[in-house]
């Protein structure tokens, strides 16, 4: 670890030279100002990783600078643990024969930064065969096994019947058995009782193993917490009675409906075991009416995530790949 965060130190004046570089042609920070234009571009993603609230509550970790180009929304990110790489979102009925060009655009810009390739992260399957058939280049793919997310059928999830919901079954019957259970809908007045929640999960943690695989998730939330709005996104919030009377926050989920069929759930904690599981399980019978998938995304390489995502339910992995562009003359990349 401590290897790493050197190199990462070493490598930091690179980094702001090449950020500068790209601000100096016209890409603007990703903050909380260009919210909105991700928005507008996201919708059409699959993946919930290329979502708004995802791109906009941990831009603090990865610098991001976006352009338009071509009428294709192309940010690269600065990241000390990754080369630095991009991500497009294109609108609805973007062209496919219009890829190429911005490709050349974008590899042109990083020969100018001097970095040795140009990197895409990340391209759902369906596009993949448009980012592959890109000539002029050697493009190399990868899919790694952290980076698929984790995706789940409304079925499934309300399920508790059978061998292999044991685990969910138990946890949900057991949070329902508790007196004093109240569930909310979270709304613009009640959602900062989240920072409460998170707050006390956070307690006794190793903030920089949290922090090694992206960032504080804490401060993550905080700016989720400033960007809900109950008009769009979905949540609940729930409560057990405090030690001295009255009640205590002890777990939300925060969710977004993205479409007819599919729900990303973008943020969640629970400071009582079981209770995640449970508050998911209300989410979809309560609220989320005709969804039909719900993503949560990656498990980033970590054990524990892995563990609770493979066994909350019956799943599936919908892959996210990287594409990476260098000359065509090149040596392929180690």
């Amino acid at each position: 670890m401590e290897r790493q965060g050197r190199r990462e130190r070493e490598d930091c004046p690179a980094l702001a030279n090449r950020r500068r570089f790209f601000r100096d042609r016209g890409f603007l920070p990703v903050d909380r100002s260009a919210y909105p234009v991700f928005r507008t571009f996201s919708q059409y993603s699959l993946l919930q990783e290329m979502s708004a609230p995802i791109i906009g509550s941990w831009s603090f970790a990865y610098h991001g600078l976006y352009k338009l180009i071509g009428g294709c929304l192309c940010t690269v990110y600065f990241h000390g643990a990754k080369p630095v790489y991009f991500t497009l979102h294109r609108p609805a009925g973007f062209p496919p024969a219009s890829l190429p060009r911005i490709i050349e655009a974008l590899y042109g810009l990083c020969r100018e930064a001097a970095l040795p390739f140009l990197q895409i992260r990340f391209v759902e399957e369906r596009y993949l065969a448009d980012f592959e058939g890109v000539r002029g280049y050697r493009v190399e793919t990868l899919r790694r096994p952290q980076d698929d997310e984790y995706v789940y059928r409304a079925a499934d999830l309300l399920d508790l019947s059978g061998t292999v919901n044991f685990y969910k079954r138990k946890r949900v019957r057991r949070c329902s058995a508790l007196e004093g259970v109240s569930l909310r809908p979270m709304t613009n007045a009640n959602v900062r009782d989240c920072l409460v929640i998170e707050d006390r999960w956070c307690q006794g943690k190793d903030c920089a193993y949290c922090a090694s695989f992206g960032g504080c998730e804490s401060k993550a939330l905080r700016t989720m917490v400033e960007l809900f709005d109950e008009e769009v996104h979905t949540g609940l919030l729930l409560y057990l009675p405090g030690a001295s009377g009255g009640e205590e926050p002890a777990g939300y989920v925060i969710c977004e409906r993205i479409s007819e069929k599919l729900a990303f759930l973008y943020f969640g904690k629970a400071v009582v075991e079981g209770f995640f599981v449970f508050l998911i399980y209300r989410l979809f019978r309560d609220q989320l009416h005709g969804v039909e998938y719900l993503n949560i995304n990656e498990d980033m390489g970590s054990p524990g995530l892995r563990l609770f995502k493979s066994h909350l339910s019956a799943y599936e992995l919908w892959p996210k790949y990287i594409c990476t562009f260098t000359d065509k003359g090149a040596d392929p990349l180690p």
